[in-house]
């Protein structure tokens, strides 16, 4: 690729937050990011998920201006546990010196608000335009979309799924996805729960709380076509764990889970963030904040323009980061989830360790709110 002058166009292929994000970002430092969405004008609108905001997520929508118009609850504490098992740990922001370990907003909600900002800013946004392939020339890219060809500096794919090359790993496992609320409002508290079939995970939301309860898919299934009330029978059976009583359950939703990666890329044309590099399972929360890390140091490695070096330098300075975060993300599910005796003893032990010593606590905290530097 010829190497663009800053103010160069890039078209972005998705209108999720990391797409949105991407575009906020690319255009503070003077590039003309196009946003291209498959979808129509207000799709997802009812999407029940909620989406974990870490510390380090906060900072970037900050630097973009982004932040204060996001409705988002702040976690100010985690609870982390297993069943049948000894061990438990807790970690909370005032041992970290800030005001929040991370934050929770709708996912829908979080979606609409990056994509006012963007048409605030002058960016460009197309729904209903689904983008293809691209084909290098010598003045650039052309990219195919809406039956004609967009010439641009660059493509960033930041749609969807890793698409049909991508390596699978399917984890066996669906999440149950929904609001609830209980008899007392929620403190900032968060909890995560470790269990044989899946992760069972209790954001703060508003007044409530999001859901998100993994398990086995036939299970996922059943309880999905419960009654309200007897599905609050069952999720109070399932969190005795923790010192509340469900009263309340808003519409839910089931999702596979399965670790999804793009092949490896090289060419200088063409790169993928979040859920179009990597779908990773919702344990700790990971997929969207790593997916945010690459949008801003992408727009920070281009600031000079688009170029073969500049895209060949963030590839490897984000490598450690993606690399870490994907085996670490595997790791959780393979270790938790399971019924082993001597796996749910060495558990015990590992979160007793992470209760126990600070600087482990402090290491594990970063890892959540930064991930690897």
């Amino acid at each position: 690729m010829i190497p663009s002058a800053p103010g160069a166009r890039v078209v972005i292929a998705g209108a999720g937050p990391v797409g949105l994000t991407a575009a906020l970002a690319l255009h503070a430092v003077g590039l003309f990011p196009l946003v291209m969405d498959a979808r129509a004008a207000g799709a997802g609108a009812d999407d029940p998920r909620a989406v974990a905001l870490s510390h380090g997520s906060r900072l970037i929508l900050e630097r973009l201006g982004a932040w204060r118009a996001i409705a988002a609850t702040p976690i100010r504490a985690i609870h982390i546990s297993q069943d049948r098992g000894f061990g438990r740990a807790r970690i909370e922001a005032a041992d970290h010196d800030i005001d929040a370990l991370g934050h929770v907003a709708r996912l829908a909600g979080l979606t609409a608000t990056l994509m006012r900002l963007a048409i605030e800013r002058g960016i460009e946004v197309r729904h209903d335009a689904e983008v293809g392939e691209c084909a290098v020339d010598s003045d650039g890219v052309r990219v195919s979309s809406q039956g004609r060809m967009h010439a641009c500096a660059l493509l960033v794919r930041a749609e969807g799924s890793p698409g049909s090359a991508a390596a699978v790993k399917d984890y066996g496992q669906s999440a149950i996805v929904t609001e609830i609320r209980s008899d007392h409002a929620n403190d900032g508290s968060a909890w995560e729960r470790f269990t044989g079939a899946g992760p069972l995970a209790l954001l703060p939301l508003e007044e409530g709380f999001s859901l998100v309860w993994c398990m086995k898919p036939d299970r996922a299934a059943a309880l999905h076509s419960l009654p309200d009330v007897a599905f609050l029978e069952a999720l109070n059976a399932a969190t005795r764990f923790a010192p509340l009583r469900w009263l309340q359950v808003g519409p839910r939703r089931v999702y596979p889970l399965v670790l999804a990666r793009r092949p490896a890329e090289k060419g200088a044309h063409e790169v993928a963030l979040g859920n179009a590099a990597q779908t990773l399972h919702p344990v700790a929360g990971q997929g969207l904040n790593l997916g945010l890390r690459d949008a801003f140091e992408l727009a920070q490695a281009l600031r000079d323009g688009v170029s073969g070096n500049a895209i060949s330098a963030w590839r490897k300075r984000r490598g450690m980061d993606r690399d870490a975060t994907v085996r670490a993300t595997d790791a959780y599910v393979s270790l938790f989830s399971n019924d082993l005796a001597p796996l749910r003893a060495a558990r015990g032990i590992g979160l007793a360790l992470v209760d126990a010593l600070p600087p482990l606590r402090r290491l594990v905290a970063r890892r959540m709110m930064f991930g690897v530097r």
